[in-house]
């Protein structure tokens, strides 16, 4: 009996996903109107199912449907969220590398951009988690010295400052 009622709930969640989707083609459609807003359209319900994941906290299928999004649309409207979600559930996992890549990804691409400015600086953060205290700094200089006027760059120059007066690990010299 307890079977056959997950096997219904399951079904369930896959019917409310398929509506959902549904739902959004068709008002999106209708907000779109010709034929070459439609790239377009595709564009936002590759992006929205990949959010419809992330925010039913399924991320291993939220990773594969971003990357997808990201391999898909070179010019997609919602690159920078999809790089950020991606660096952020990297982040949340602990796993600093694969969320310094995506951080470096979006800078690269977004470099003048205030998500770029961030993603950098989280970058650092990874490093810096990682160990590798020589590449957080080397990110943070080259915030202040490349974007000197950004909120960033103050922000960069306080956290070197830190890791001076720390030094590694962020604990303190003795």
């Amino acid at each position: 009996m307890r079977h056959n009622v997950m096997k219904i709930m399951q079904s369930l969640h896959k019917l409310a996903f398929a509506l959902i989707i549904a739902v959004l083609a068709v008002s999106s459609f209708s907000a779109y109107g010709d034929e070459e807003d439609l790239d377009r359209m595709a564009d936002d319900l590759k992006y929205e199912t990949a959010r419809y994941f992330y925010e039913n906290r399924l991320y291993d299928k939220c990773l594969s449907e971003m990357k997808e999004y990201l391999e898909i649309y070179s010019n997609g409207l919602h690159r920078k969220e999809a790089y950020l979600t991606i660096a952020d559930i990297y982040f949340k996992r602990y796993d600093y590398s694969r969320a310094a890549k995506s951080y470096l990804a979006l800078y690269e691409e977004f470099s003048n951009s205030d998500e770029g400015l961030q993603a950098y600086f989280n970058a650092s953060v990874c490093y810096e988690k990682m160990g590798n205290e020589k590449k957080a700094k080397e990110i943070l200089k080259t915030l202040i010295d490349d974007h000197p006027d950004s909120r960033h760059a103050a922000l960069a120059q306080t956290r070197l400052e830190v890791l001076e007066l720390t030094g590694k690990s962020g604990k303190a010299n003795k």
